[in-house]
Formats: C-alpha cells, sequence, structure tokens
C-alpha cells in the first residue's frame, strides 16, 4: 500500500504535468512519480560515479611547485615556467 502526499507546485508547472499526463494517457499523480523516481535514480548514479572517482584519485594531489616541475619537464624547450 503506498501512501499518499500532498505537495504545492506553482500553477503553471501543475498545468504542463496534466497535459503531459493526459497526453499519455496516465493520471498525473503518476507521471510525477514516475518523473521524480527517474530524477532521484539519475541523481543517485551521478553521486556514486562521484564518489567512485573521489576514491580513485585519494592519494593523488600534489603541490603547486611539483605540478609545475611536471609539466616543465614535459616541454620541448625545458625552460622552467615559474621560479
Amino acid at each position: 500500500m503506498s501512501r499518499t502526499s500532498s505537495l504545492e507546485l506553482p500553477t503553471e508547472l501543475k498545468e504542463r504535468i496534466e497535459r503531459v499526463a493526459s497526453e499519455h494517457e496516465q493520471e498525473p499523480a503518476s507521471l510525477l512519480a514516475d518523473a521524480v523516481d527517474s530524477l532521484l535514480s539519475i541523481e543517485q548514479a551521478q553521486l556514486a560515479e562521484v564518489r567512485r572517482r573521489d576514491r580513485a584519485d585519494a592519494g593523488k594531489c600534489c603541490t603547486n611547485e611539483g605540478a609545475f616541475a611536471k609539466l616543465d619537464s614535459l616541454r620541448p624547450n625545458k625552460t622552467p615556467s615559474r621560479k
């Protein structure tokens, strides 16, 4: 059994939901629930990817001096960019 909740929406948004639901021959509440579920799934997947990348990058930090030294080592003329 699902619980129901009420949500105040701007009139324009409510009308858009009703219009799209009608075009899909679906109840507005069902359309809205599907849309929120899809959005939350996307948000959770994106957050999981950010966390995965953060874990993968852990310990890969360096100082500005270290970064510039690495960049300088890659320069063809080997002229230091900073002192």
